[in-house]
């Protein structure tokens, strides 16, 4: 008999796991899962002052800082 699917047991998968983070000034916000994976990302509307070159490294640094919280680096 197979096992009903609502009760089997499993290993939550990786993309379940998720960080969120968010810039210093709040502008930026970021859900990562444990794989890496850039599952939600919110601008405030104040981003739209920032130069295009600017916004795009903020939004990039805020994912880096995100997916380092999954990394315990060195021990």
């Amino acid at each position: 008999m197979a096992a009903d699917p609502d009760t089997r047991t499993s290993a939550p998968r990786r993309s379940t796991v998720q960080v969120s983070h968010s810039s210093h000034d709040g502008a930026i916000a970021v859900v990562v899962t444990l794989d890496g994976q850039v599952r939600d990302l919110q601008l405030a509307d104040t981003v739209t002052t920032r130069p295009a070159a600017q916004l795009a490294r903020d939004i990039l640094e805020c994912i880096h800082s995100a997916q380092a919280l999954f990394d315990p680096g060195p021990g």
